[in-house]
C-alpha cells in the first residue's frame, strides 16, 4: 500500500545477480531462474533490510516456508554475505552496485538471471508538498552522473517489490 503523502521519483533500476561458490550446481549455469537456487544454501541479510525482502520476493519465498527446523544464518551487510560465500560456500543475491568491487576471481562466481532480469527500483522519495523541484532535479542528475554507463540500459526486467 502506497503512502498517499509521499511521491516517488525513480532514478534507476539495479539488476540482481546470484553469487555462488564453485561447489554449487548453479555455478555451472550461464543463466539462472529463481527456482534453481537451493534455499538450504542461501545466505540472507537479517530482518529489517529491504534487500532481504526483495530476495524473498525473487525466490517466491514465504517466511514460514524459509524458517524450518534447520539451522540458518543471517548477515548484517552485503560484504558479510560475499565473505560467507567465499569462505563457507553457498549462494547469495547481490545488487549490481555491490559487484563492482569484486576481484577477478570473485567475478567468476557471478551468475545472471534469465529474462526478464530481476531488478529493484532506486528512487528519491519526497513529501508531496516538497516544492524544491530544482534541488530534486539536481540531486537526481548528480546520482545519474555517478552511475556506471551499463546501469542505464533498459531491457525487459521484473521489478521486485520490497
Amino acid at each position: 500500500m502506497k503512502n498517499q503523502r509521499l511521491e516517488e521519483h525513480p532514478v534507476f533500476y539495479e539488476e540482481f545477480f546470484a553469487y555462488a561458490a564453485a561447489e554449487e550446481k548453479v555455478s555451472r549455469k550461464k543463466y539462472l531462474l529463481p527456482k534453481d537456487i537451493d534455499l538450504s544454501k542461501l545466505w540472507l541479510l537479517e530482518e529489517g533490510h529491504c534487500l532481504r525482502n526483495q530476495v524473498f520476493n525473487l525466490c517466491e519465498l514465504k517466511k514460514k516456508d524459509f524458517e524450518s527446523d534447520r539451522l540458518h544464518y543471517e548477515a548484517g551487510s552485503i560484504e558479510t554475505l560475499k565473505n560467507l560465500v567465499d569462505h563457507h560456500n553457498g549462494i547469495t543475491i547481490l545488487p549490481f552496485l555491490a559487484t563492482l568491487d569484486l576481484s577477478k576471481k570473485q567475478k567468476t562466481k557471478l551468475r545472471e538471471f534469465g529474462h526478464p532480469k530481476p531488478v529493484r527500483e532506486i528512487s528519491l522519495v519526497v513529501n508531496k508538498n516538497f516544492h524544491r523541484t530544482n534541488l530534486l532535479t539536481a540531486l537526481r542528475t548528480e546520482i545519474e552522473n555517478q552511475l556506471p554507463a551499463s546501469i542505464g540500459k533498459s531491457q525487459k526486467k521484473r521489478v521486485l517489490e520490497i
